[in-house]
């Protein structure tokens, strides 16, 4: 009986039991043909300069080894293939034999137009004032006589020329001529000449490419050593691995066998690496952020988007009044870099000379400086400089405001909480600052004019924002 209960137990851990699967490092570059959707046309056409735009994207990227028209060209000359015009889809499957290329990519467009439009004119305020048909009146004269004042050759608002492009980059695969994938490519631009507004808007569809491209064919590395935040990782500047890219690192996928079906089980997530350096076949970082613990061997997926931005919510106490006293949101550029800047929008009060509590609305920014990084948490040195609107009323009831600019400097810690949230405490003092006149507005529009406060016998009330200072802060990154 005792045997039984053994082997069954032996048998169910087997089927249980899971085997670890080795990470399917991205060490080869994908040969891609670059194709145009009509080889008649003109060099300069549309579709032409996107596909050398695909074209240039991907061999900059380094995990691509791209074949275009030229070299395409090259390819079949050698082969003293004597094939000119449009190339088919029917030809992809032989085009892509001779360039030893298992995928095709070619760009089609979908929409692309040019046309002048109406700059912003600050004098259209004054639009508002006119009735309905006063309006449809004024506006058909002003087209007669643009129309009637402008050359036939010459097309209206030339300087200010709308650019829209929509286009496909349509993967396909060689032996099959089925399409694998279709990513949609958007470009607007407004501003500028023909040419200008052109240029602009391809920049925009570069931006989209290489976002494209690096998404179709993401790194896979593994890691080598661990050796404290320090990361070597598999790969380097032969497959594109370039300074800045950030590593999502996980434990390796698990295979399980239940009920005679092979189960694949993702790894989790532990943790961030950014890139440091690079050599040809290797590269390391530091590790950035961490749930959980890296090790020697586990997966390094490149992260597309990384969280290039935080948010968040801050509360100011004010240590000599016992109180806190403001508080908004925040905004950080490079959470993951030693320096960033910090963005910050708010309001609160102040105590001016007369011991009144005026009210407060703030923006500014300043720097970060993270002297001390680890993957759990940051030392850093911050400098602000925040714009504050001071309200309040003169002694003659009108509402009245001045501007006071401060400078803020400290020290924060940065805690991690989890994969996606951080408390931030920060500790420092504020400068008095200096502040102009107490001012209200009257009259409307152009006859809108800034007139000094009136104060009776007490005199102007002053304001001073030194003070020491306790923030504490609720940071939030997008990491998917």
């Amino acid at each position: 009986m005792i045997k039984h209960i053994v082997f069954y137990t032996l048998f169910s851990f087997s089927i249980l039991v899971s085997q670890a699967i080795a990470p399917e490092v991205t060490d080869e570059k994908k040969r891609l043909l670059v194709l145009t959707a009509d080889e008649s046309k003109p060099d300069d056409a549309l579709d032409r300069k996107i596909s050398k735009i695909v074209a240039e994207v991907a061999t900059n990227l380094g995990r691509y080894e791209v074949i275009d028209r030229n070299q395409l060209e090259s390819i079949i000359n050698e082969q003293a293939l004597q094939q000119t015009g449009i190339i088919a889809e029917s030809d992809i499957i032989k085009l892509g034999g001779i360039a030893s290329a298992k995928e095709a990519m070619k760009v089609q467009i979908t929409h692309y137009s040019q046309k002048g439009v109406p700059p912003e004119d600050d004098d259209d305020d004054d639009d508002d004032d006119r009735g309905f048909w006063e309006m449809v009146v004024y506006e058909s004269v002003k087209g007669a006589i643009r129309l009637a004042t402008t050359p036939k050759d010459e097309e209206p608002y030339a300087n200010n020329m709308e650019t829209i492009i929509h286009a496909d980059i349509i993967f396909l695969d060689i032996e099959s001529g089925k399409t694998l994938n279709t990513f949609p490519i958007s470009a607007m631009h407004t501003g500028g000449s023909r040419g200008e507004s052109l240029s602009k808007a391809l920049t925009i569809v570069r931006w989209n490419v290489s976002r494209s491209l690096r998404e179709l064919y993401t790194i896979t590395s593994e890691v080598l050593d661990v050796d404290g935040s320090n990361v070597t990782l598999y790969l380097g500047s032969e497959m594109g691995v370039k300074k800045g890219i950030v590593y999502e690192i996980s434990r390796l996928d698990k295979k399980k066998t239940l009920r005679d079906r092979e189960v694949i089980i993702p790894g989790k997530s532990v943790g961030l690496v950014r890139i440091d350096r690079v050599s040809g076949d290797a590269s390391t970082g530091k590790i950035v952020r961490k749930w959980g613990r890296v090790k020697e061997g586990y997966k390094a997926v490149e992260m597309i988007h990384p969280p290039n931005a935080a948010f968040g919510l801050y509360a100011a106490y004010n240590y000599e009044r016992q109180r806190f006293d403001r508080g908004g949101i925040f905004f950080q550029i490079k959470p993951f870099s030693r320096w960033s800047f910090n963005g910050l929008l708010g309001g609160g009060s102040i105590i001016d000379s007369r011991n009144r509590h005026d009210g407060m609305f703030t923006i500014g920014g300043g720097l970060i400086y993270r002297f001390l990084y680890t993957p759990k948490f940051n030392l850093c040195a911050t400098v602000d400089v925040p714009f504050n609107v001071v309200l309040r009323s003169d002694d003659k009831g009108h509402n009245v405001s001045t501007l006071l600019i401060s400078s803020q400097f400290g020290l924060q810690t940065e805690i991690m909480l989890n994969r996606k949230l951080d408390i931030v405490f920060q500790a420092g003092f504020s400068s008095s600052g200096v502040h102009g006149n107490w001012q209200y507005n009257e009259g409307e529009g152009d006859d809108m004019k800034n007139i000094d406060a009136e104060w009776g016998d007490l005199g102007e009330p002053t304001l001073d924002a030194s003070a020491m200072y306790v923030n504490i802060s609720i940071r939030f990154l997008n990491i998917d």
